[in-house]
């Protein structure tokens, strides 16, 4: 019988010689696509199929499925007891070319501790987590202050939270959508599957309405692209072939943008060159413009992600969680969902489109949108990968 890497992980798992996924991507098969798909398909399988039996360790092999911006994972994990974790920003994976304040570095932080928090539901655990429990930290502490404290304990009540269920089919869906638009239905729906969240979603479904808010998200794209640094920083992360895309498990990528079969073949062929000069030609830069404009414009909903008052580092960390749990019920009634934050970032050309959208949704001067997303109908799947969980420990 061939020793495929499915059977090896099986006979493993049945006699229990378990072994970490870093020897096995030593010795026997690379890390790719497969491997992947399995990490999304079963994550606490996946888990115990690498020798993690404690629940702690599978809540953190699945919370690394949490949305990050440019797929950055910018996480490390500080493991205090069998009960207990310190979470940190990885100081290193800031993205300050569009991310000065670091609103979505929080954000994505959040996404985390959501997630982190629905896997401990599933394996009957009540949550405890603090925020800053030595301390807020900055851009320069992010090594020595954790953002959050997340401890477990065993549920007195057996109530779960049925979002997990979303997990397997929970990716970034930068497809074209297709189909009819997102109904009040559906966005109630919604609502009651996330339950309630810490701050207000608005959810636009009118087309009349989509007409005036997409331009602006496309016109934000276009200005971000032919923003010298920004993208540059989206060369810096884009990974091109499979080997390049398996090894490093992190950053942007032709697939995740919604690519496949001969579309997927003839850009990589002709089109993307890593090279300064070429990445930043206006062709490329027109082609990328054009392949965001096919995307925005397929939209059938958009959700906003809305705070009122102080710019605060928790309410960041808590619109990730709620980011987390709308795009988990999307997941389970099978939305496709994709963000697009180019107008509501945190440099001054970007705060112009802020305006002009704040003006369009009629909010109020003390309300700020934090994140945008897009909904709509669409069967492409890409599973981005997830560097393993020996890289983000401390």
């Amino acid at each position: 019988m061939k020793l495929t890497r499915k059977r090896f992980l099986i006979n493993s798992f049945a006699t229990g010689a378990l072994v970490s996924l870093s020897t096995l991507q030593k010795n026997l098969y690379a890390y790719g696509a497969e491997t992947s798909a399995l990490h999304r398909k079963d994550p606490l399988g996946f888990a115990e199929s690498l020798g993690f039996t404690q629940p702690l360790d599978q809540i953190l092999v699945t919370a690394l499925l949490a949305p990050n911006s440019h797929n950055s994972q910018p996480w490390k994990i500080k493991r205090v007891s069998d009960s207990e974790f310190l979470l940190f920003g990885d100081g290193e994976k800031q993205l300050p070319e569009i991310d000065s304040l670091n609103r979505q570095f929080f954000h994505t932080q959040g996404c985390f501790l959501e997630l982190a928090h629905l896997t401990a539901d599933k394996l009957m655990f009540d949550t405890k987590i603090t925020y800053f429990p030595k301390g807020k930290p900055s851009s320069k502490t992010f090594s020595t202050l954790p953002v959050a404290k997340f401890e477990i304990f065993p549920k007195s009540k057996c109530v779960h939270d049925f979002l997990f269920s979303g997990v397997p089919d929970r990716r970034m869906n930068r497809s074209v959508y297709s189909g009819e638009f997102i109904t009040n239905e559906e966005i109630n729906d919604l609502k009651m599957l996330m339950g309630p969240t810490k701050h207000k979603l608005l959810f636009v479904n009118d087309p009349k309405q989509l007409e005036t808010i997409l331009p602006i998200l496309d016109a934000a794209f276009a200005m971000e692209t032919n923003r010298i640094v920004s993208n540059e920083l989206n060369r810096k992360w884009f990974r091109v072939s499979k080997e390049d895309i398996y090894q490093k498990r992190d950053g942007l990528t032709l697939e995740g943008n919604g690519l496949s079969g001969i579309k997927l073949w003839f850009a990589k062929t002709f089109f993307v060159d890593l090279s300064k000069e070429a990445w930043h030609s206006k062709s490329s830069k027109d082609a990328g413009i054009q392949m965001f404009q096919n995307q925005v414009y397929s939209s059938k909903a958009l959700v906003f992600f809305i705070t009122e008052g102080s710019e605060e580092e928790s309410s960041w960390i808590e619109v990730g969680r709620d980011f987390m749990r709308v795009s988990l019920a999307c997941a389970v009634r099978k939305i496709a969902f994709h963000t697009m934050n180019q107008s509501v970032e945190d440099y001054p050309e970007s705060r112009e489109f802020t305006k002009h959208l704040k003006t369009t949704l009629g909010l109020k001067p003390k309300e700020q949108i934090q994140l945008i997303a897009r909904m709509g109908r669409s069967s492409y799947e890409y599973n981005s990968p997830r560097r393993e969980l020996e890289s983000f420990m401390i």
